[in-house]
């Protein structure tokens, strides 16, 4: 009788046991993705509005202006990006970092303004149907990267990989303008430029490797 007694006592712990451990399971709530779609969408929209800019630009076959009015639509991009990001973005160093971008965009675009202002006439150049086809497939390497790369659902890291591809694409259009123009101060700014986004670069993949990779 005793060992009946037992074994059902036993039995009723278990019961009790197992039954609060459902009850806490059902108070458990199961953490939801963080919709931050609005982030692409905006980046998404940026990219578009970009690319129709560079598709509809009228060239006038002189590198020195047409590099200087491509890397002006180029900034813009850059400039939208980083405004998208200090919306969207949750990290202070990922928000700091745009804000640096877009300050140094900002200030490139008007001194390319400039120069478009004070440069004169137009001047075709022998080989500025090359100079093109390579500005073309620039643009064209950088669109397609930055539409392909994996989008992991969180805006500062993802905000770091397509602005590293962004500033990749200026530096081989900057290596361009090196290549085929002959205006000093368009060849100083893409140097310039070059310099710059080569040094934000290795500051965006430092942003990543202490962000650490998205789940």
């Amino acid at each position: 009788m005793k060992t009946k007694m037992m074994f059902y006592f036993l039995l009723m712990g278990f019961a009790a046991f197992y039954s609060c451990k459902d009850n806490d399971d059902d108070d458990k709530v199961t953490p939801q993705p963080v919709d931050n779609s609005a982030f692409y969408t905006a980046n998404d929209t940026a990219m578009v509005n970009f690319m129709t800019r560079m598709d509809t630009m009228t060239m006038t076959m002189d590198p020195d202006v047409d590099f200087a009015q491509m890397m002006i639509d180029h900034h813009g991009l850059a400039i939208s990006m980083a405004n998208i990001e200090l919306q969207y973005g949750h990290e202070q160093k990922a928000k700091d970092i745009a804000s640096q971008t877009k300050a140094a965009n900002i200030a490139s675009r008007t001194r390319l303004q400039q120069f478009l202002a004070t440069h004169g006439a137009p001047v075709m150049d022998a080989d500025a149907n090359e100079f093109m086809a390579k500005m073309d497939s620039v643009m064209m390497k950088m669109n397609e990267t930055m539409k392909s790369f994996h989008k992991s659902n969180d805006p500062d890291y993802d905000f770091s990989e397509m602005m590293t591809h962004h500033h990749q694409g200026a530096i081989d259009m900057s290596e361009l303008e090196l290549d085929y123009g002959n205006d000093a101060a368009a060849r100083e700014e893409a140097q310039k430029q070059i310099d710059e986004q080569q040094m934000e670069i290795i500051e965006l993949a430092k942003f990543r490797t202490e962000h650490g990779q998205p789940h």
